[in-house]
């Protein structure tokens, strides 16, 4: 297994993807794939009783053991059941304050999200004999601009647009070569996906700024979050990752490299790659 390190000083317009309003789609076993969802479309991502990992810091409700074959509703629609990996995705749902239900043999529950229009909201929820309980929230805000790249989309314009704030970037599938820097604020790298194409970033990712977002993309260099408030979830890092920064929230994440923990209360669950779960298997050697 694969701990993750600390430095010393710290503390323990529509762009449609697929849409499955009942389970993930592209399911072949890899509890890191990103579950998909239609572009700009209401949709909650439940997970269902994801490991702790050892490097949280942050106070969470204590994760049951069951995962698949959950049954998971929001009020006034859509229901559905957990795949193998303990996740669902629930699509369209209205938005505004809403009650997820869940129920398993001898285990039911309900927490309360709020969501905004044309938000995506990825919800760990821990759900035991004893009821649920929230773990912690990434939030995609989808209301704001948009812009689409594509592989043929120069690097440097890229990072121009990571250079601004308030925007969302939907990465098309297939490889993009070279470094990318987050410098603006409330940036979201959205990959389209399993289906419609792996995105790819052959280079070194920096997540500086505040409230960034990485959704589906496979990384094969090193990560750097020396910003607050990150958000990673269902993304692959090949290389080193190094969080400096606060209150980051690392959900499902497959992570191959050493990584190292600096900021303050960091979020992780579902990590493969820190403690106790095993680095991915396919790893580089």
């Amino acid at each position: 297994m694969m701990s993750a390190r600390r430095k010393s000083g710290v503390g323990s317009g529509l762009l449609s993807a697929c849409l499955l309003a009942v389970a993930a789609c592209g399911d072949d076993g890899d509890v890191t794939a990103p579950p998909e969802v239609r572009f700009g479309e209401t949709t909650l991502v439940v997970v269902v009783n994801p490991v702790v990992n050892d490097a949280n810091e942050v106070a969470v409700p204590q994760p049951g053991t069951v995962r698949s074959g959950v049954t998971v509703s929001v009020d006034g629609g859509p229901s559905g059941t957990t795949d193998a990996n303990g996740i669902a995705v629930l699509a369209p749902v209205a938005p505004g304050t809403r009650r997820i239900s869940l129920s398993a043999p001898g285990q039911s529950g309900s927490v309360s999200v709020n969501i905004d229009d044309r938000d995506l909201q990825e919800a760990a929820i821990a759900l035991g004999s004893s009821g649920a309980a929230l773990i912690t929230q990434v939030v995609y805000r989808f209301g704001g601009e948009v812009v689409e790249v594509t592989p043929s989309t120069p690097i440097t314009q890229v990072n121009d647009l990571l250079e601004r704030s308030n925007i969302i970037i939907f990465f098309r599938g297939g490889t993009y070569t070279g470094d990318l820097t987050f410098s603006g604020s409330n940036v979201t790298l959205f990959g389209e996906g399993e289906r419609g194409g792996r995105v790819t970033l052959v280079g070194n990712v920096t997540v500086s700024g505040s409230r960034n977002r990485i959704r589906g993309a496979r990384i094969t260099g090193s990560l750097s979050v020396p910003g607050s408030d990150a958000g990673i979830s269902f993304s692959r890092v090949e290389g080193a990752v190094v969080v400096d920064g606060s209150s980051a929230v690392l959900l499902n994440n497959g992570l191959c490299g050493v990584t190292t923990i600096a900021g303050s209360n960091l979020t992780a669950v579902g990590n493969s790659g820190i403690a106790p779960l095993a680095r991915p298997a396919d790893c580089p050697s």
